[in-house]
């Protein structure tokens, strides 16, 4: 039975994984939950200023079956600590 991930993290200037390598991913939310922007690194480490942006106050993304991706994906806060919400399956 898989089971779905549901998470709460926060972020600082100092990129982390998010979520690890799932070659069963059918679904994933990430969602900005704070007042300083994020950046995503796909399978790399994340870097302020490149990669996919999450906009402060809700930006998203979201990994589907039109728009897959099972690696590893990584974060990073552009400045304070934001708090990033993960919902995956």
């Amino acid at each position: 039975m898989k089971q779905a991930v549901d998470l709460k993290l926060t972020l600082s200037v100092t990129q982390q994984r998010v979520l690890g390598d799932n070659p069963g991913r059918l679904y994933a939310l990430l969602v900005n939950d704070g007042t300083d922007d994020i950046y995503l690194g796909m399978g790399i480490p994340a870097v302020a200023n490149r990669g996919i942006r999450l906009n402060n106050g809700g930006g998203s993304y979201e990994i589907n079956l039109t728009n897959p991706w099972t690696g590893e994906i990584y974060a990073v806060a552009a400045a304070g600590t934001p708090a990033l919400l993960i919902q995956e399956w």
